[in-house]
């Protein structure tokens, strides 16, 4: 076989691989680390190392991402639980194999760069219909149960969606001739269809992420552009577009504070059958302003709830019984809890209990992220006034943090090391006298924290400079797909520890590598 023709194999059997890892993104972890596994050994089976034109890169680019890996090695000179230290090897070995892979890879043509982005968005497409039949088939889907409608993490896939509309968004407004008009228009309706089923998917980091991204975007025109009228309506539109947010915020916290004027004095202590009512004033939970736990007889509710659903009331739904969820809904359209109450729910209503939905509001916002707003609203006035955090994702974060910013406190400079992170952290709960249950204690769910607990400041700041010098090194640094894809994880990491899970390291690892070293001269210089 010639030399011409082992290139050609090469290149193309790359990009078959590169072409499978984009499609099964949105569907299979498990497909995932097959493909990225068949992509390392295609280029020892192959020899891609020598590939002519692996001679234009830098291998100084790659040590400095490959050196990732070798922070948490030095990490494990600290390790005092050496299992959890060679588990958190494996789930970061990552920042070895797709960017060694990559770099000893032919680099694609400017065609075949196109195609394997469209083929992630048409994949990435085709799982948000895929999500929405199922949303609908649902019908009245509760926080609890979306989360389950995706095939992957709602999070990741929200970041999967975030990177298409940056994709989309440079393909539609880039100067460019390499699609027709029709084309285009296609491009713009998938460009709103993502960006709408953002709200559908209601994953609240992905959403914020999704406006803070687009905040800088905007702040990037404003510098850009040369026209004072074109950089005065920018302004104005960017004042709107973190208006709009707010002012929804605002009324969301405004619904939930609107109390109703209640007191022990005030309260009637029997129903209309004569039973008597439960009144718990101190709790204080509400929803829409009517307070929870007053007006309550279990008796009555018991009886006619399960008369109509064969989900009956003290059955567990999610990871409480039946009866709260029933109770505050009925609180939330301010009846009391009784026999009464009951007969006055309509069928629907009674789906919507069924399925987790704690607010009869949440009914007319299906595709809004009103009740994951609401929720989180409810979730942070419960824990600022009860103290506790367990079975609530952001409370429970809040501990995280604490926990955290306690750790980095007494280790600021190197950290505490691989593989401690649990043993600190219970020391940590414990020292902060926390109700968060033992089985719900975790890490911070921010990646920078984590590098801060494990690494220090010195290692956190090394981890920042070797992932980004590569981008200035291979002069990716006006690559506006590349560059907003960062901006886009770097907000998406004050959320969650992605660059340390399976799916949220492959997907970053993945595609940094694939602009860092396949973007072509166009993307890089957008002028």
């Amino acid at each position: 076989m010639n030399f011409l023709s082992m290139n050609h194999r090469r290149e193309n059997f790359f990009f078959v691989t590169l072409c499978a890892i984009a499609a099964v993104f949105p569907f299979s972890e498990a497909l995932l680390s097959i493909f990225i596994g068949v992509l390392l050994l295609q280029t020892i089976i192959l020899r891609s190392w020598k590939h002519p034109d692996r001679k234009e890169r830098n291998a100084t680019d790659l040590l400095f991402i490959l050196s990732i890996f070798g922070v948490y090695l030095v990490g494990m000179l600290f390790s005092k639980d050496l299992a959890l230290a060679v588990y958190e090897l494996k789930k970061v070995i990552f920042w070895l194999v797709v960017p060694l892979a990559f770099y000893l890879s032919p680099t694609l043509n400017e065609k075949r760069i196109r195609q394997v982005l469209w083929i992630f968005i048409i994949s990435v497409f085709a799982a948000s219909l895929l999500f929405t039949v199922r949303f609908v088939l649902a019908r009245f889907p509760g926080s609890h149960e979306l989360r389950l409608l995706g095939i992957i993490s709602n999070i990741r896939f929200s970041f999967q969606v975030g990177l298409s509309i940056i994709i989309l968004a440079w393909f539609l407004f880039s100067k460019n001739e390499w699609y027709t008009t029709k084309v285009r228009r296609i491009m713009a309706v998938l460009l709103v269809w993502l960006i709408s089923f953002l709200f559908i998917l209601q994953s609240l980091l992905g959403l914020i992420t999704f406006f803070a991204t687009v905040s800088v975007a905007f702040i990037y025109g404003l510098f850009s552009l040369k026209q004072t009228g074109k950089r005065v309506a920018l302004l104005l539109l960017l004042f709107v577009f973190i208006a709009i947010p707010v002012v929804f915020v605002y009324q969301v916290v405004r619904d939930f504070y609107h109390f109703e004027n209640l007191t022990p004095e005030t309260v009637e202590h029997f129903t209309p059958s004569g039973n008597k009512y439960l009144h718990d004033f101190e709790v204080g939970a509400r929803e829409n302003g009517h307070l929870v736990y007053v007006y309550i007889c279990h008796d009555e509710l018991r009886q006619e709830w399960n008369k109509r659903s064969d989900i009956l009331y003290d059955d567990l739904l999610g990871d409480y019984p039946l009866s709260i969820t029933l109770i505050r809904y009925l609180a939330s359209m301010g009846y009391r809890k009784d026999s009464a109450a009951i007969s006055r729910l309509s069928d629907e209503d009674i789906n919507r209990i069924r399925n987790g939905v704690t607010n009869y509001k949440f009914h007319d916002h299906l595709i809004s992220v009103y009740p994951r707003i609401y929720e989180t609203v409810w979730e942070l006035d419960n824990y600022f006034r009860t103290g506790n955090p367990n079975n609530k994702s952001l409370a429970q974060r809040i501990e995280y943090i604490k926990a955290s910013l306690l750790l980095i406190g007494k280790k600021p400079l190197f950290g505490i090391g691989t593989g401690n992170w649990r043993i600190k952290y219970n020391e940590a709960y414990a020292e902060m006298n926390s109700s968060l249950r033992e089985d719900l204690r975790a890490s911070s769910h921010n990646q920078y924290l984590n590098y801060l607990v494990k690494f220090g400041i010195a290692g956190f700041l090394y981890i920042l400079t070797a992932v980004l010098i590569p981008v200035f090194r291979t002069n990716n640094q006006r690559n506006l797909i590349f560059v907003f894809f960062l901006v886009f994880m770097g907000f998406a990491n004050f959320g969650d520890s992605n660059l340390e899970s399976h799916m949220g390291l492959t997907f970053f690892s993945f595609f940094y590598s694939f602009f860092l070293w396949n973007s072509a001269d166009y993307m890089k210089h957008p002028d």
